[in-house]
């Protein structure tokens, strides 16, 4: 939680991905039943829509479904609804299934031949890649962790989150709230590496940041925040 007592944007992460690990672990589609054939669950791309953030204390119910497949990607969406039923925040997810050796992807239509999909939608529109800013506005160096590696041998996808954050000023935390945070993951990052955390507002527009993350000077990860 933040200062104001709303839930912070990692945490609403956190959530996200723990429920997706535990639906596809009982959809028997889970990281251990990847495993058995070599397999592993890749994080591609995120969005995330925020109507009003949870407050301390608040009971909310959180929905997630596989929502069908695009291309080399499976989606899943997410809704989470307050107790009289009012959504809260809406959520879309791209991921890959990866070979863990050659890290090439598996074409989905074979792997969720089976699948049956409830044909409900969380957001209405495909994710598509972010752009680069075209300047920087705020610059962090970052050093990474081994308490921040997770189960695929890499940093977990909700550490970028978090880096983006810290760049910020503490002003700007403060005074806005996010009302949508994408992501797309480029790049696998691993312990002990220095990742550079570049945000630049887009044309000025103090409402609206993008960013780029950088390792050796090649990007990782791109990122988009719409304020409100």
């Amino acid at each position: 939680m933040n200062e104001d007592g709303k839930l912070l944007l990692t945490g609403l992460l956190n959530s996200l991905q723990k429920n997706a690990g535990e639906h596809a672990d009982k959809l028997k589609f889970g990281v251990s039943d990847l495993n058995e054939a070599n397999d592993t669950w890749i994080l591609s791309r995120l969005r995330v829509e925020v109507d009003q953030w949870p407050r301390i204390g608040e009971t909310v119910l959180l929905k997630t479904w596989p929502k069908g497949i695009d291309r080399l990607f499976a989606v899943r969406d997410f809704k989470l609804f307050d107790i009289k039923g009012n959504a809260l925040v809406r959520a879309a997810s791209y991921w890959l299934v990866i070979d863990r050796q050659s890290k090439r992807p598996r074409m989905m239509a074979n792997v969720f031949r089976d699948l049956d999909y409830p044909g409900l939608s969380a957001i209405d529109q495909r994710l598509e890649k972010i752009p680069k800013p075209d300047h920087t506005d705020y610059h962090l160096q970052i050093e990474t962790k081994k308490n921040e590696i997770d189960v695929n041998g890499h940093v977990n996808n909700v550490w970028y989150a978090k880096w983006v954050l810290d760049t910020l000023p503490d002003a700007i935390i403060k005074e806005k709230s996010i009302n949508c945070f994408e992501i797309n993951y480029m790049s696998e990052v691993f312990s002990d590496e220095l990742v550079d955390v570049e945000l630049g507002w887009n044309d000025g527009n103090k409402s609206f940041l993008l960013g780029s993350l950088k390792r050796n000077e090649k990007e990782v990860c791109r990122v988009k925040m719409i304020f409100k």
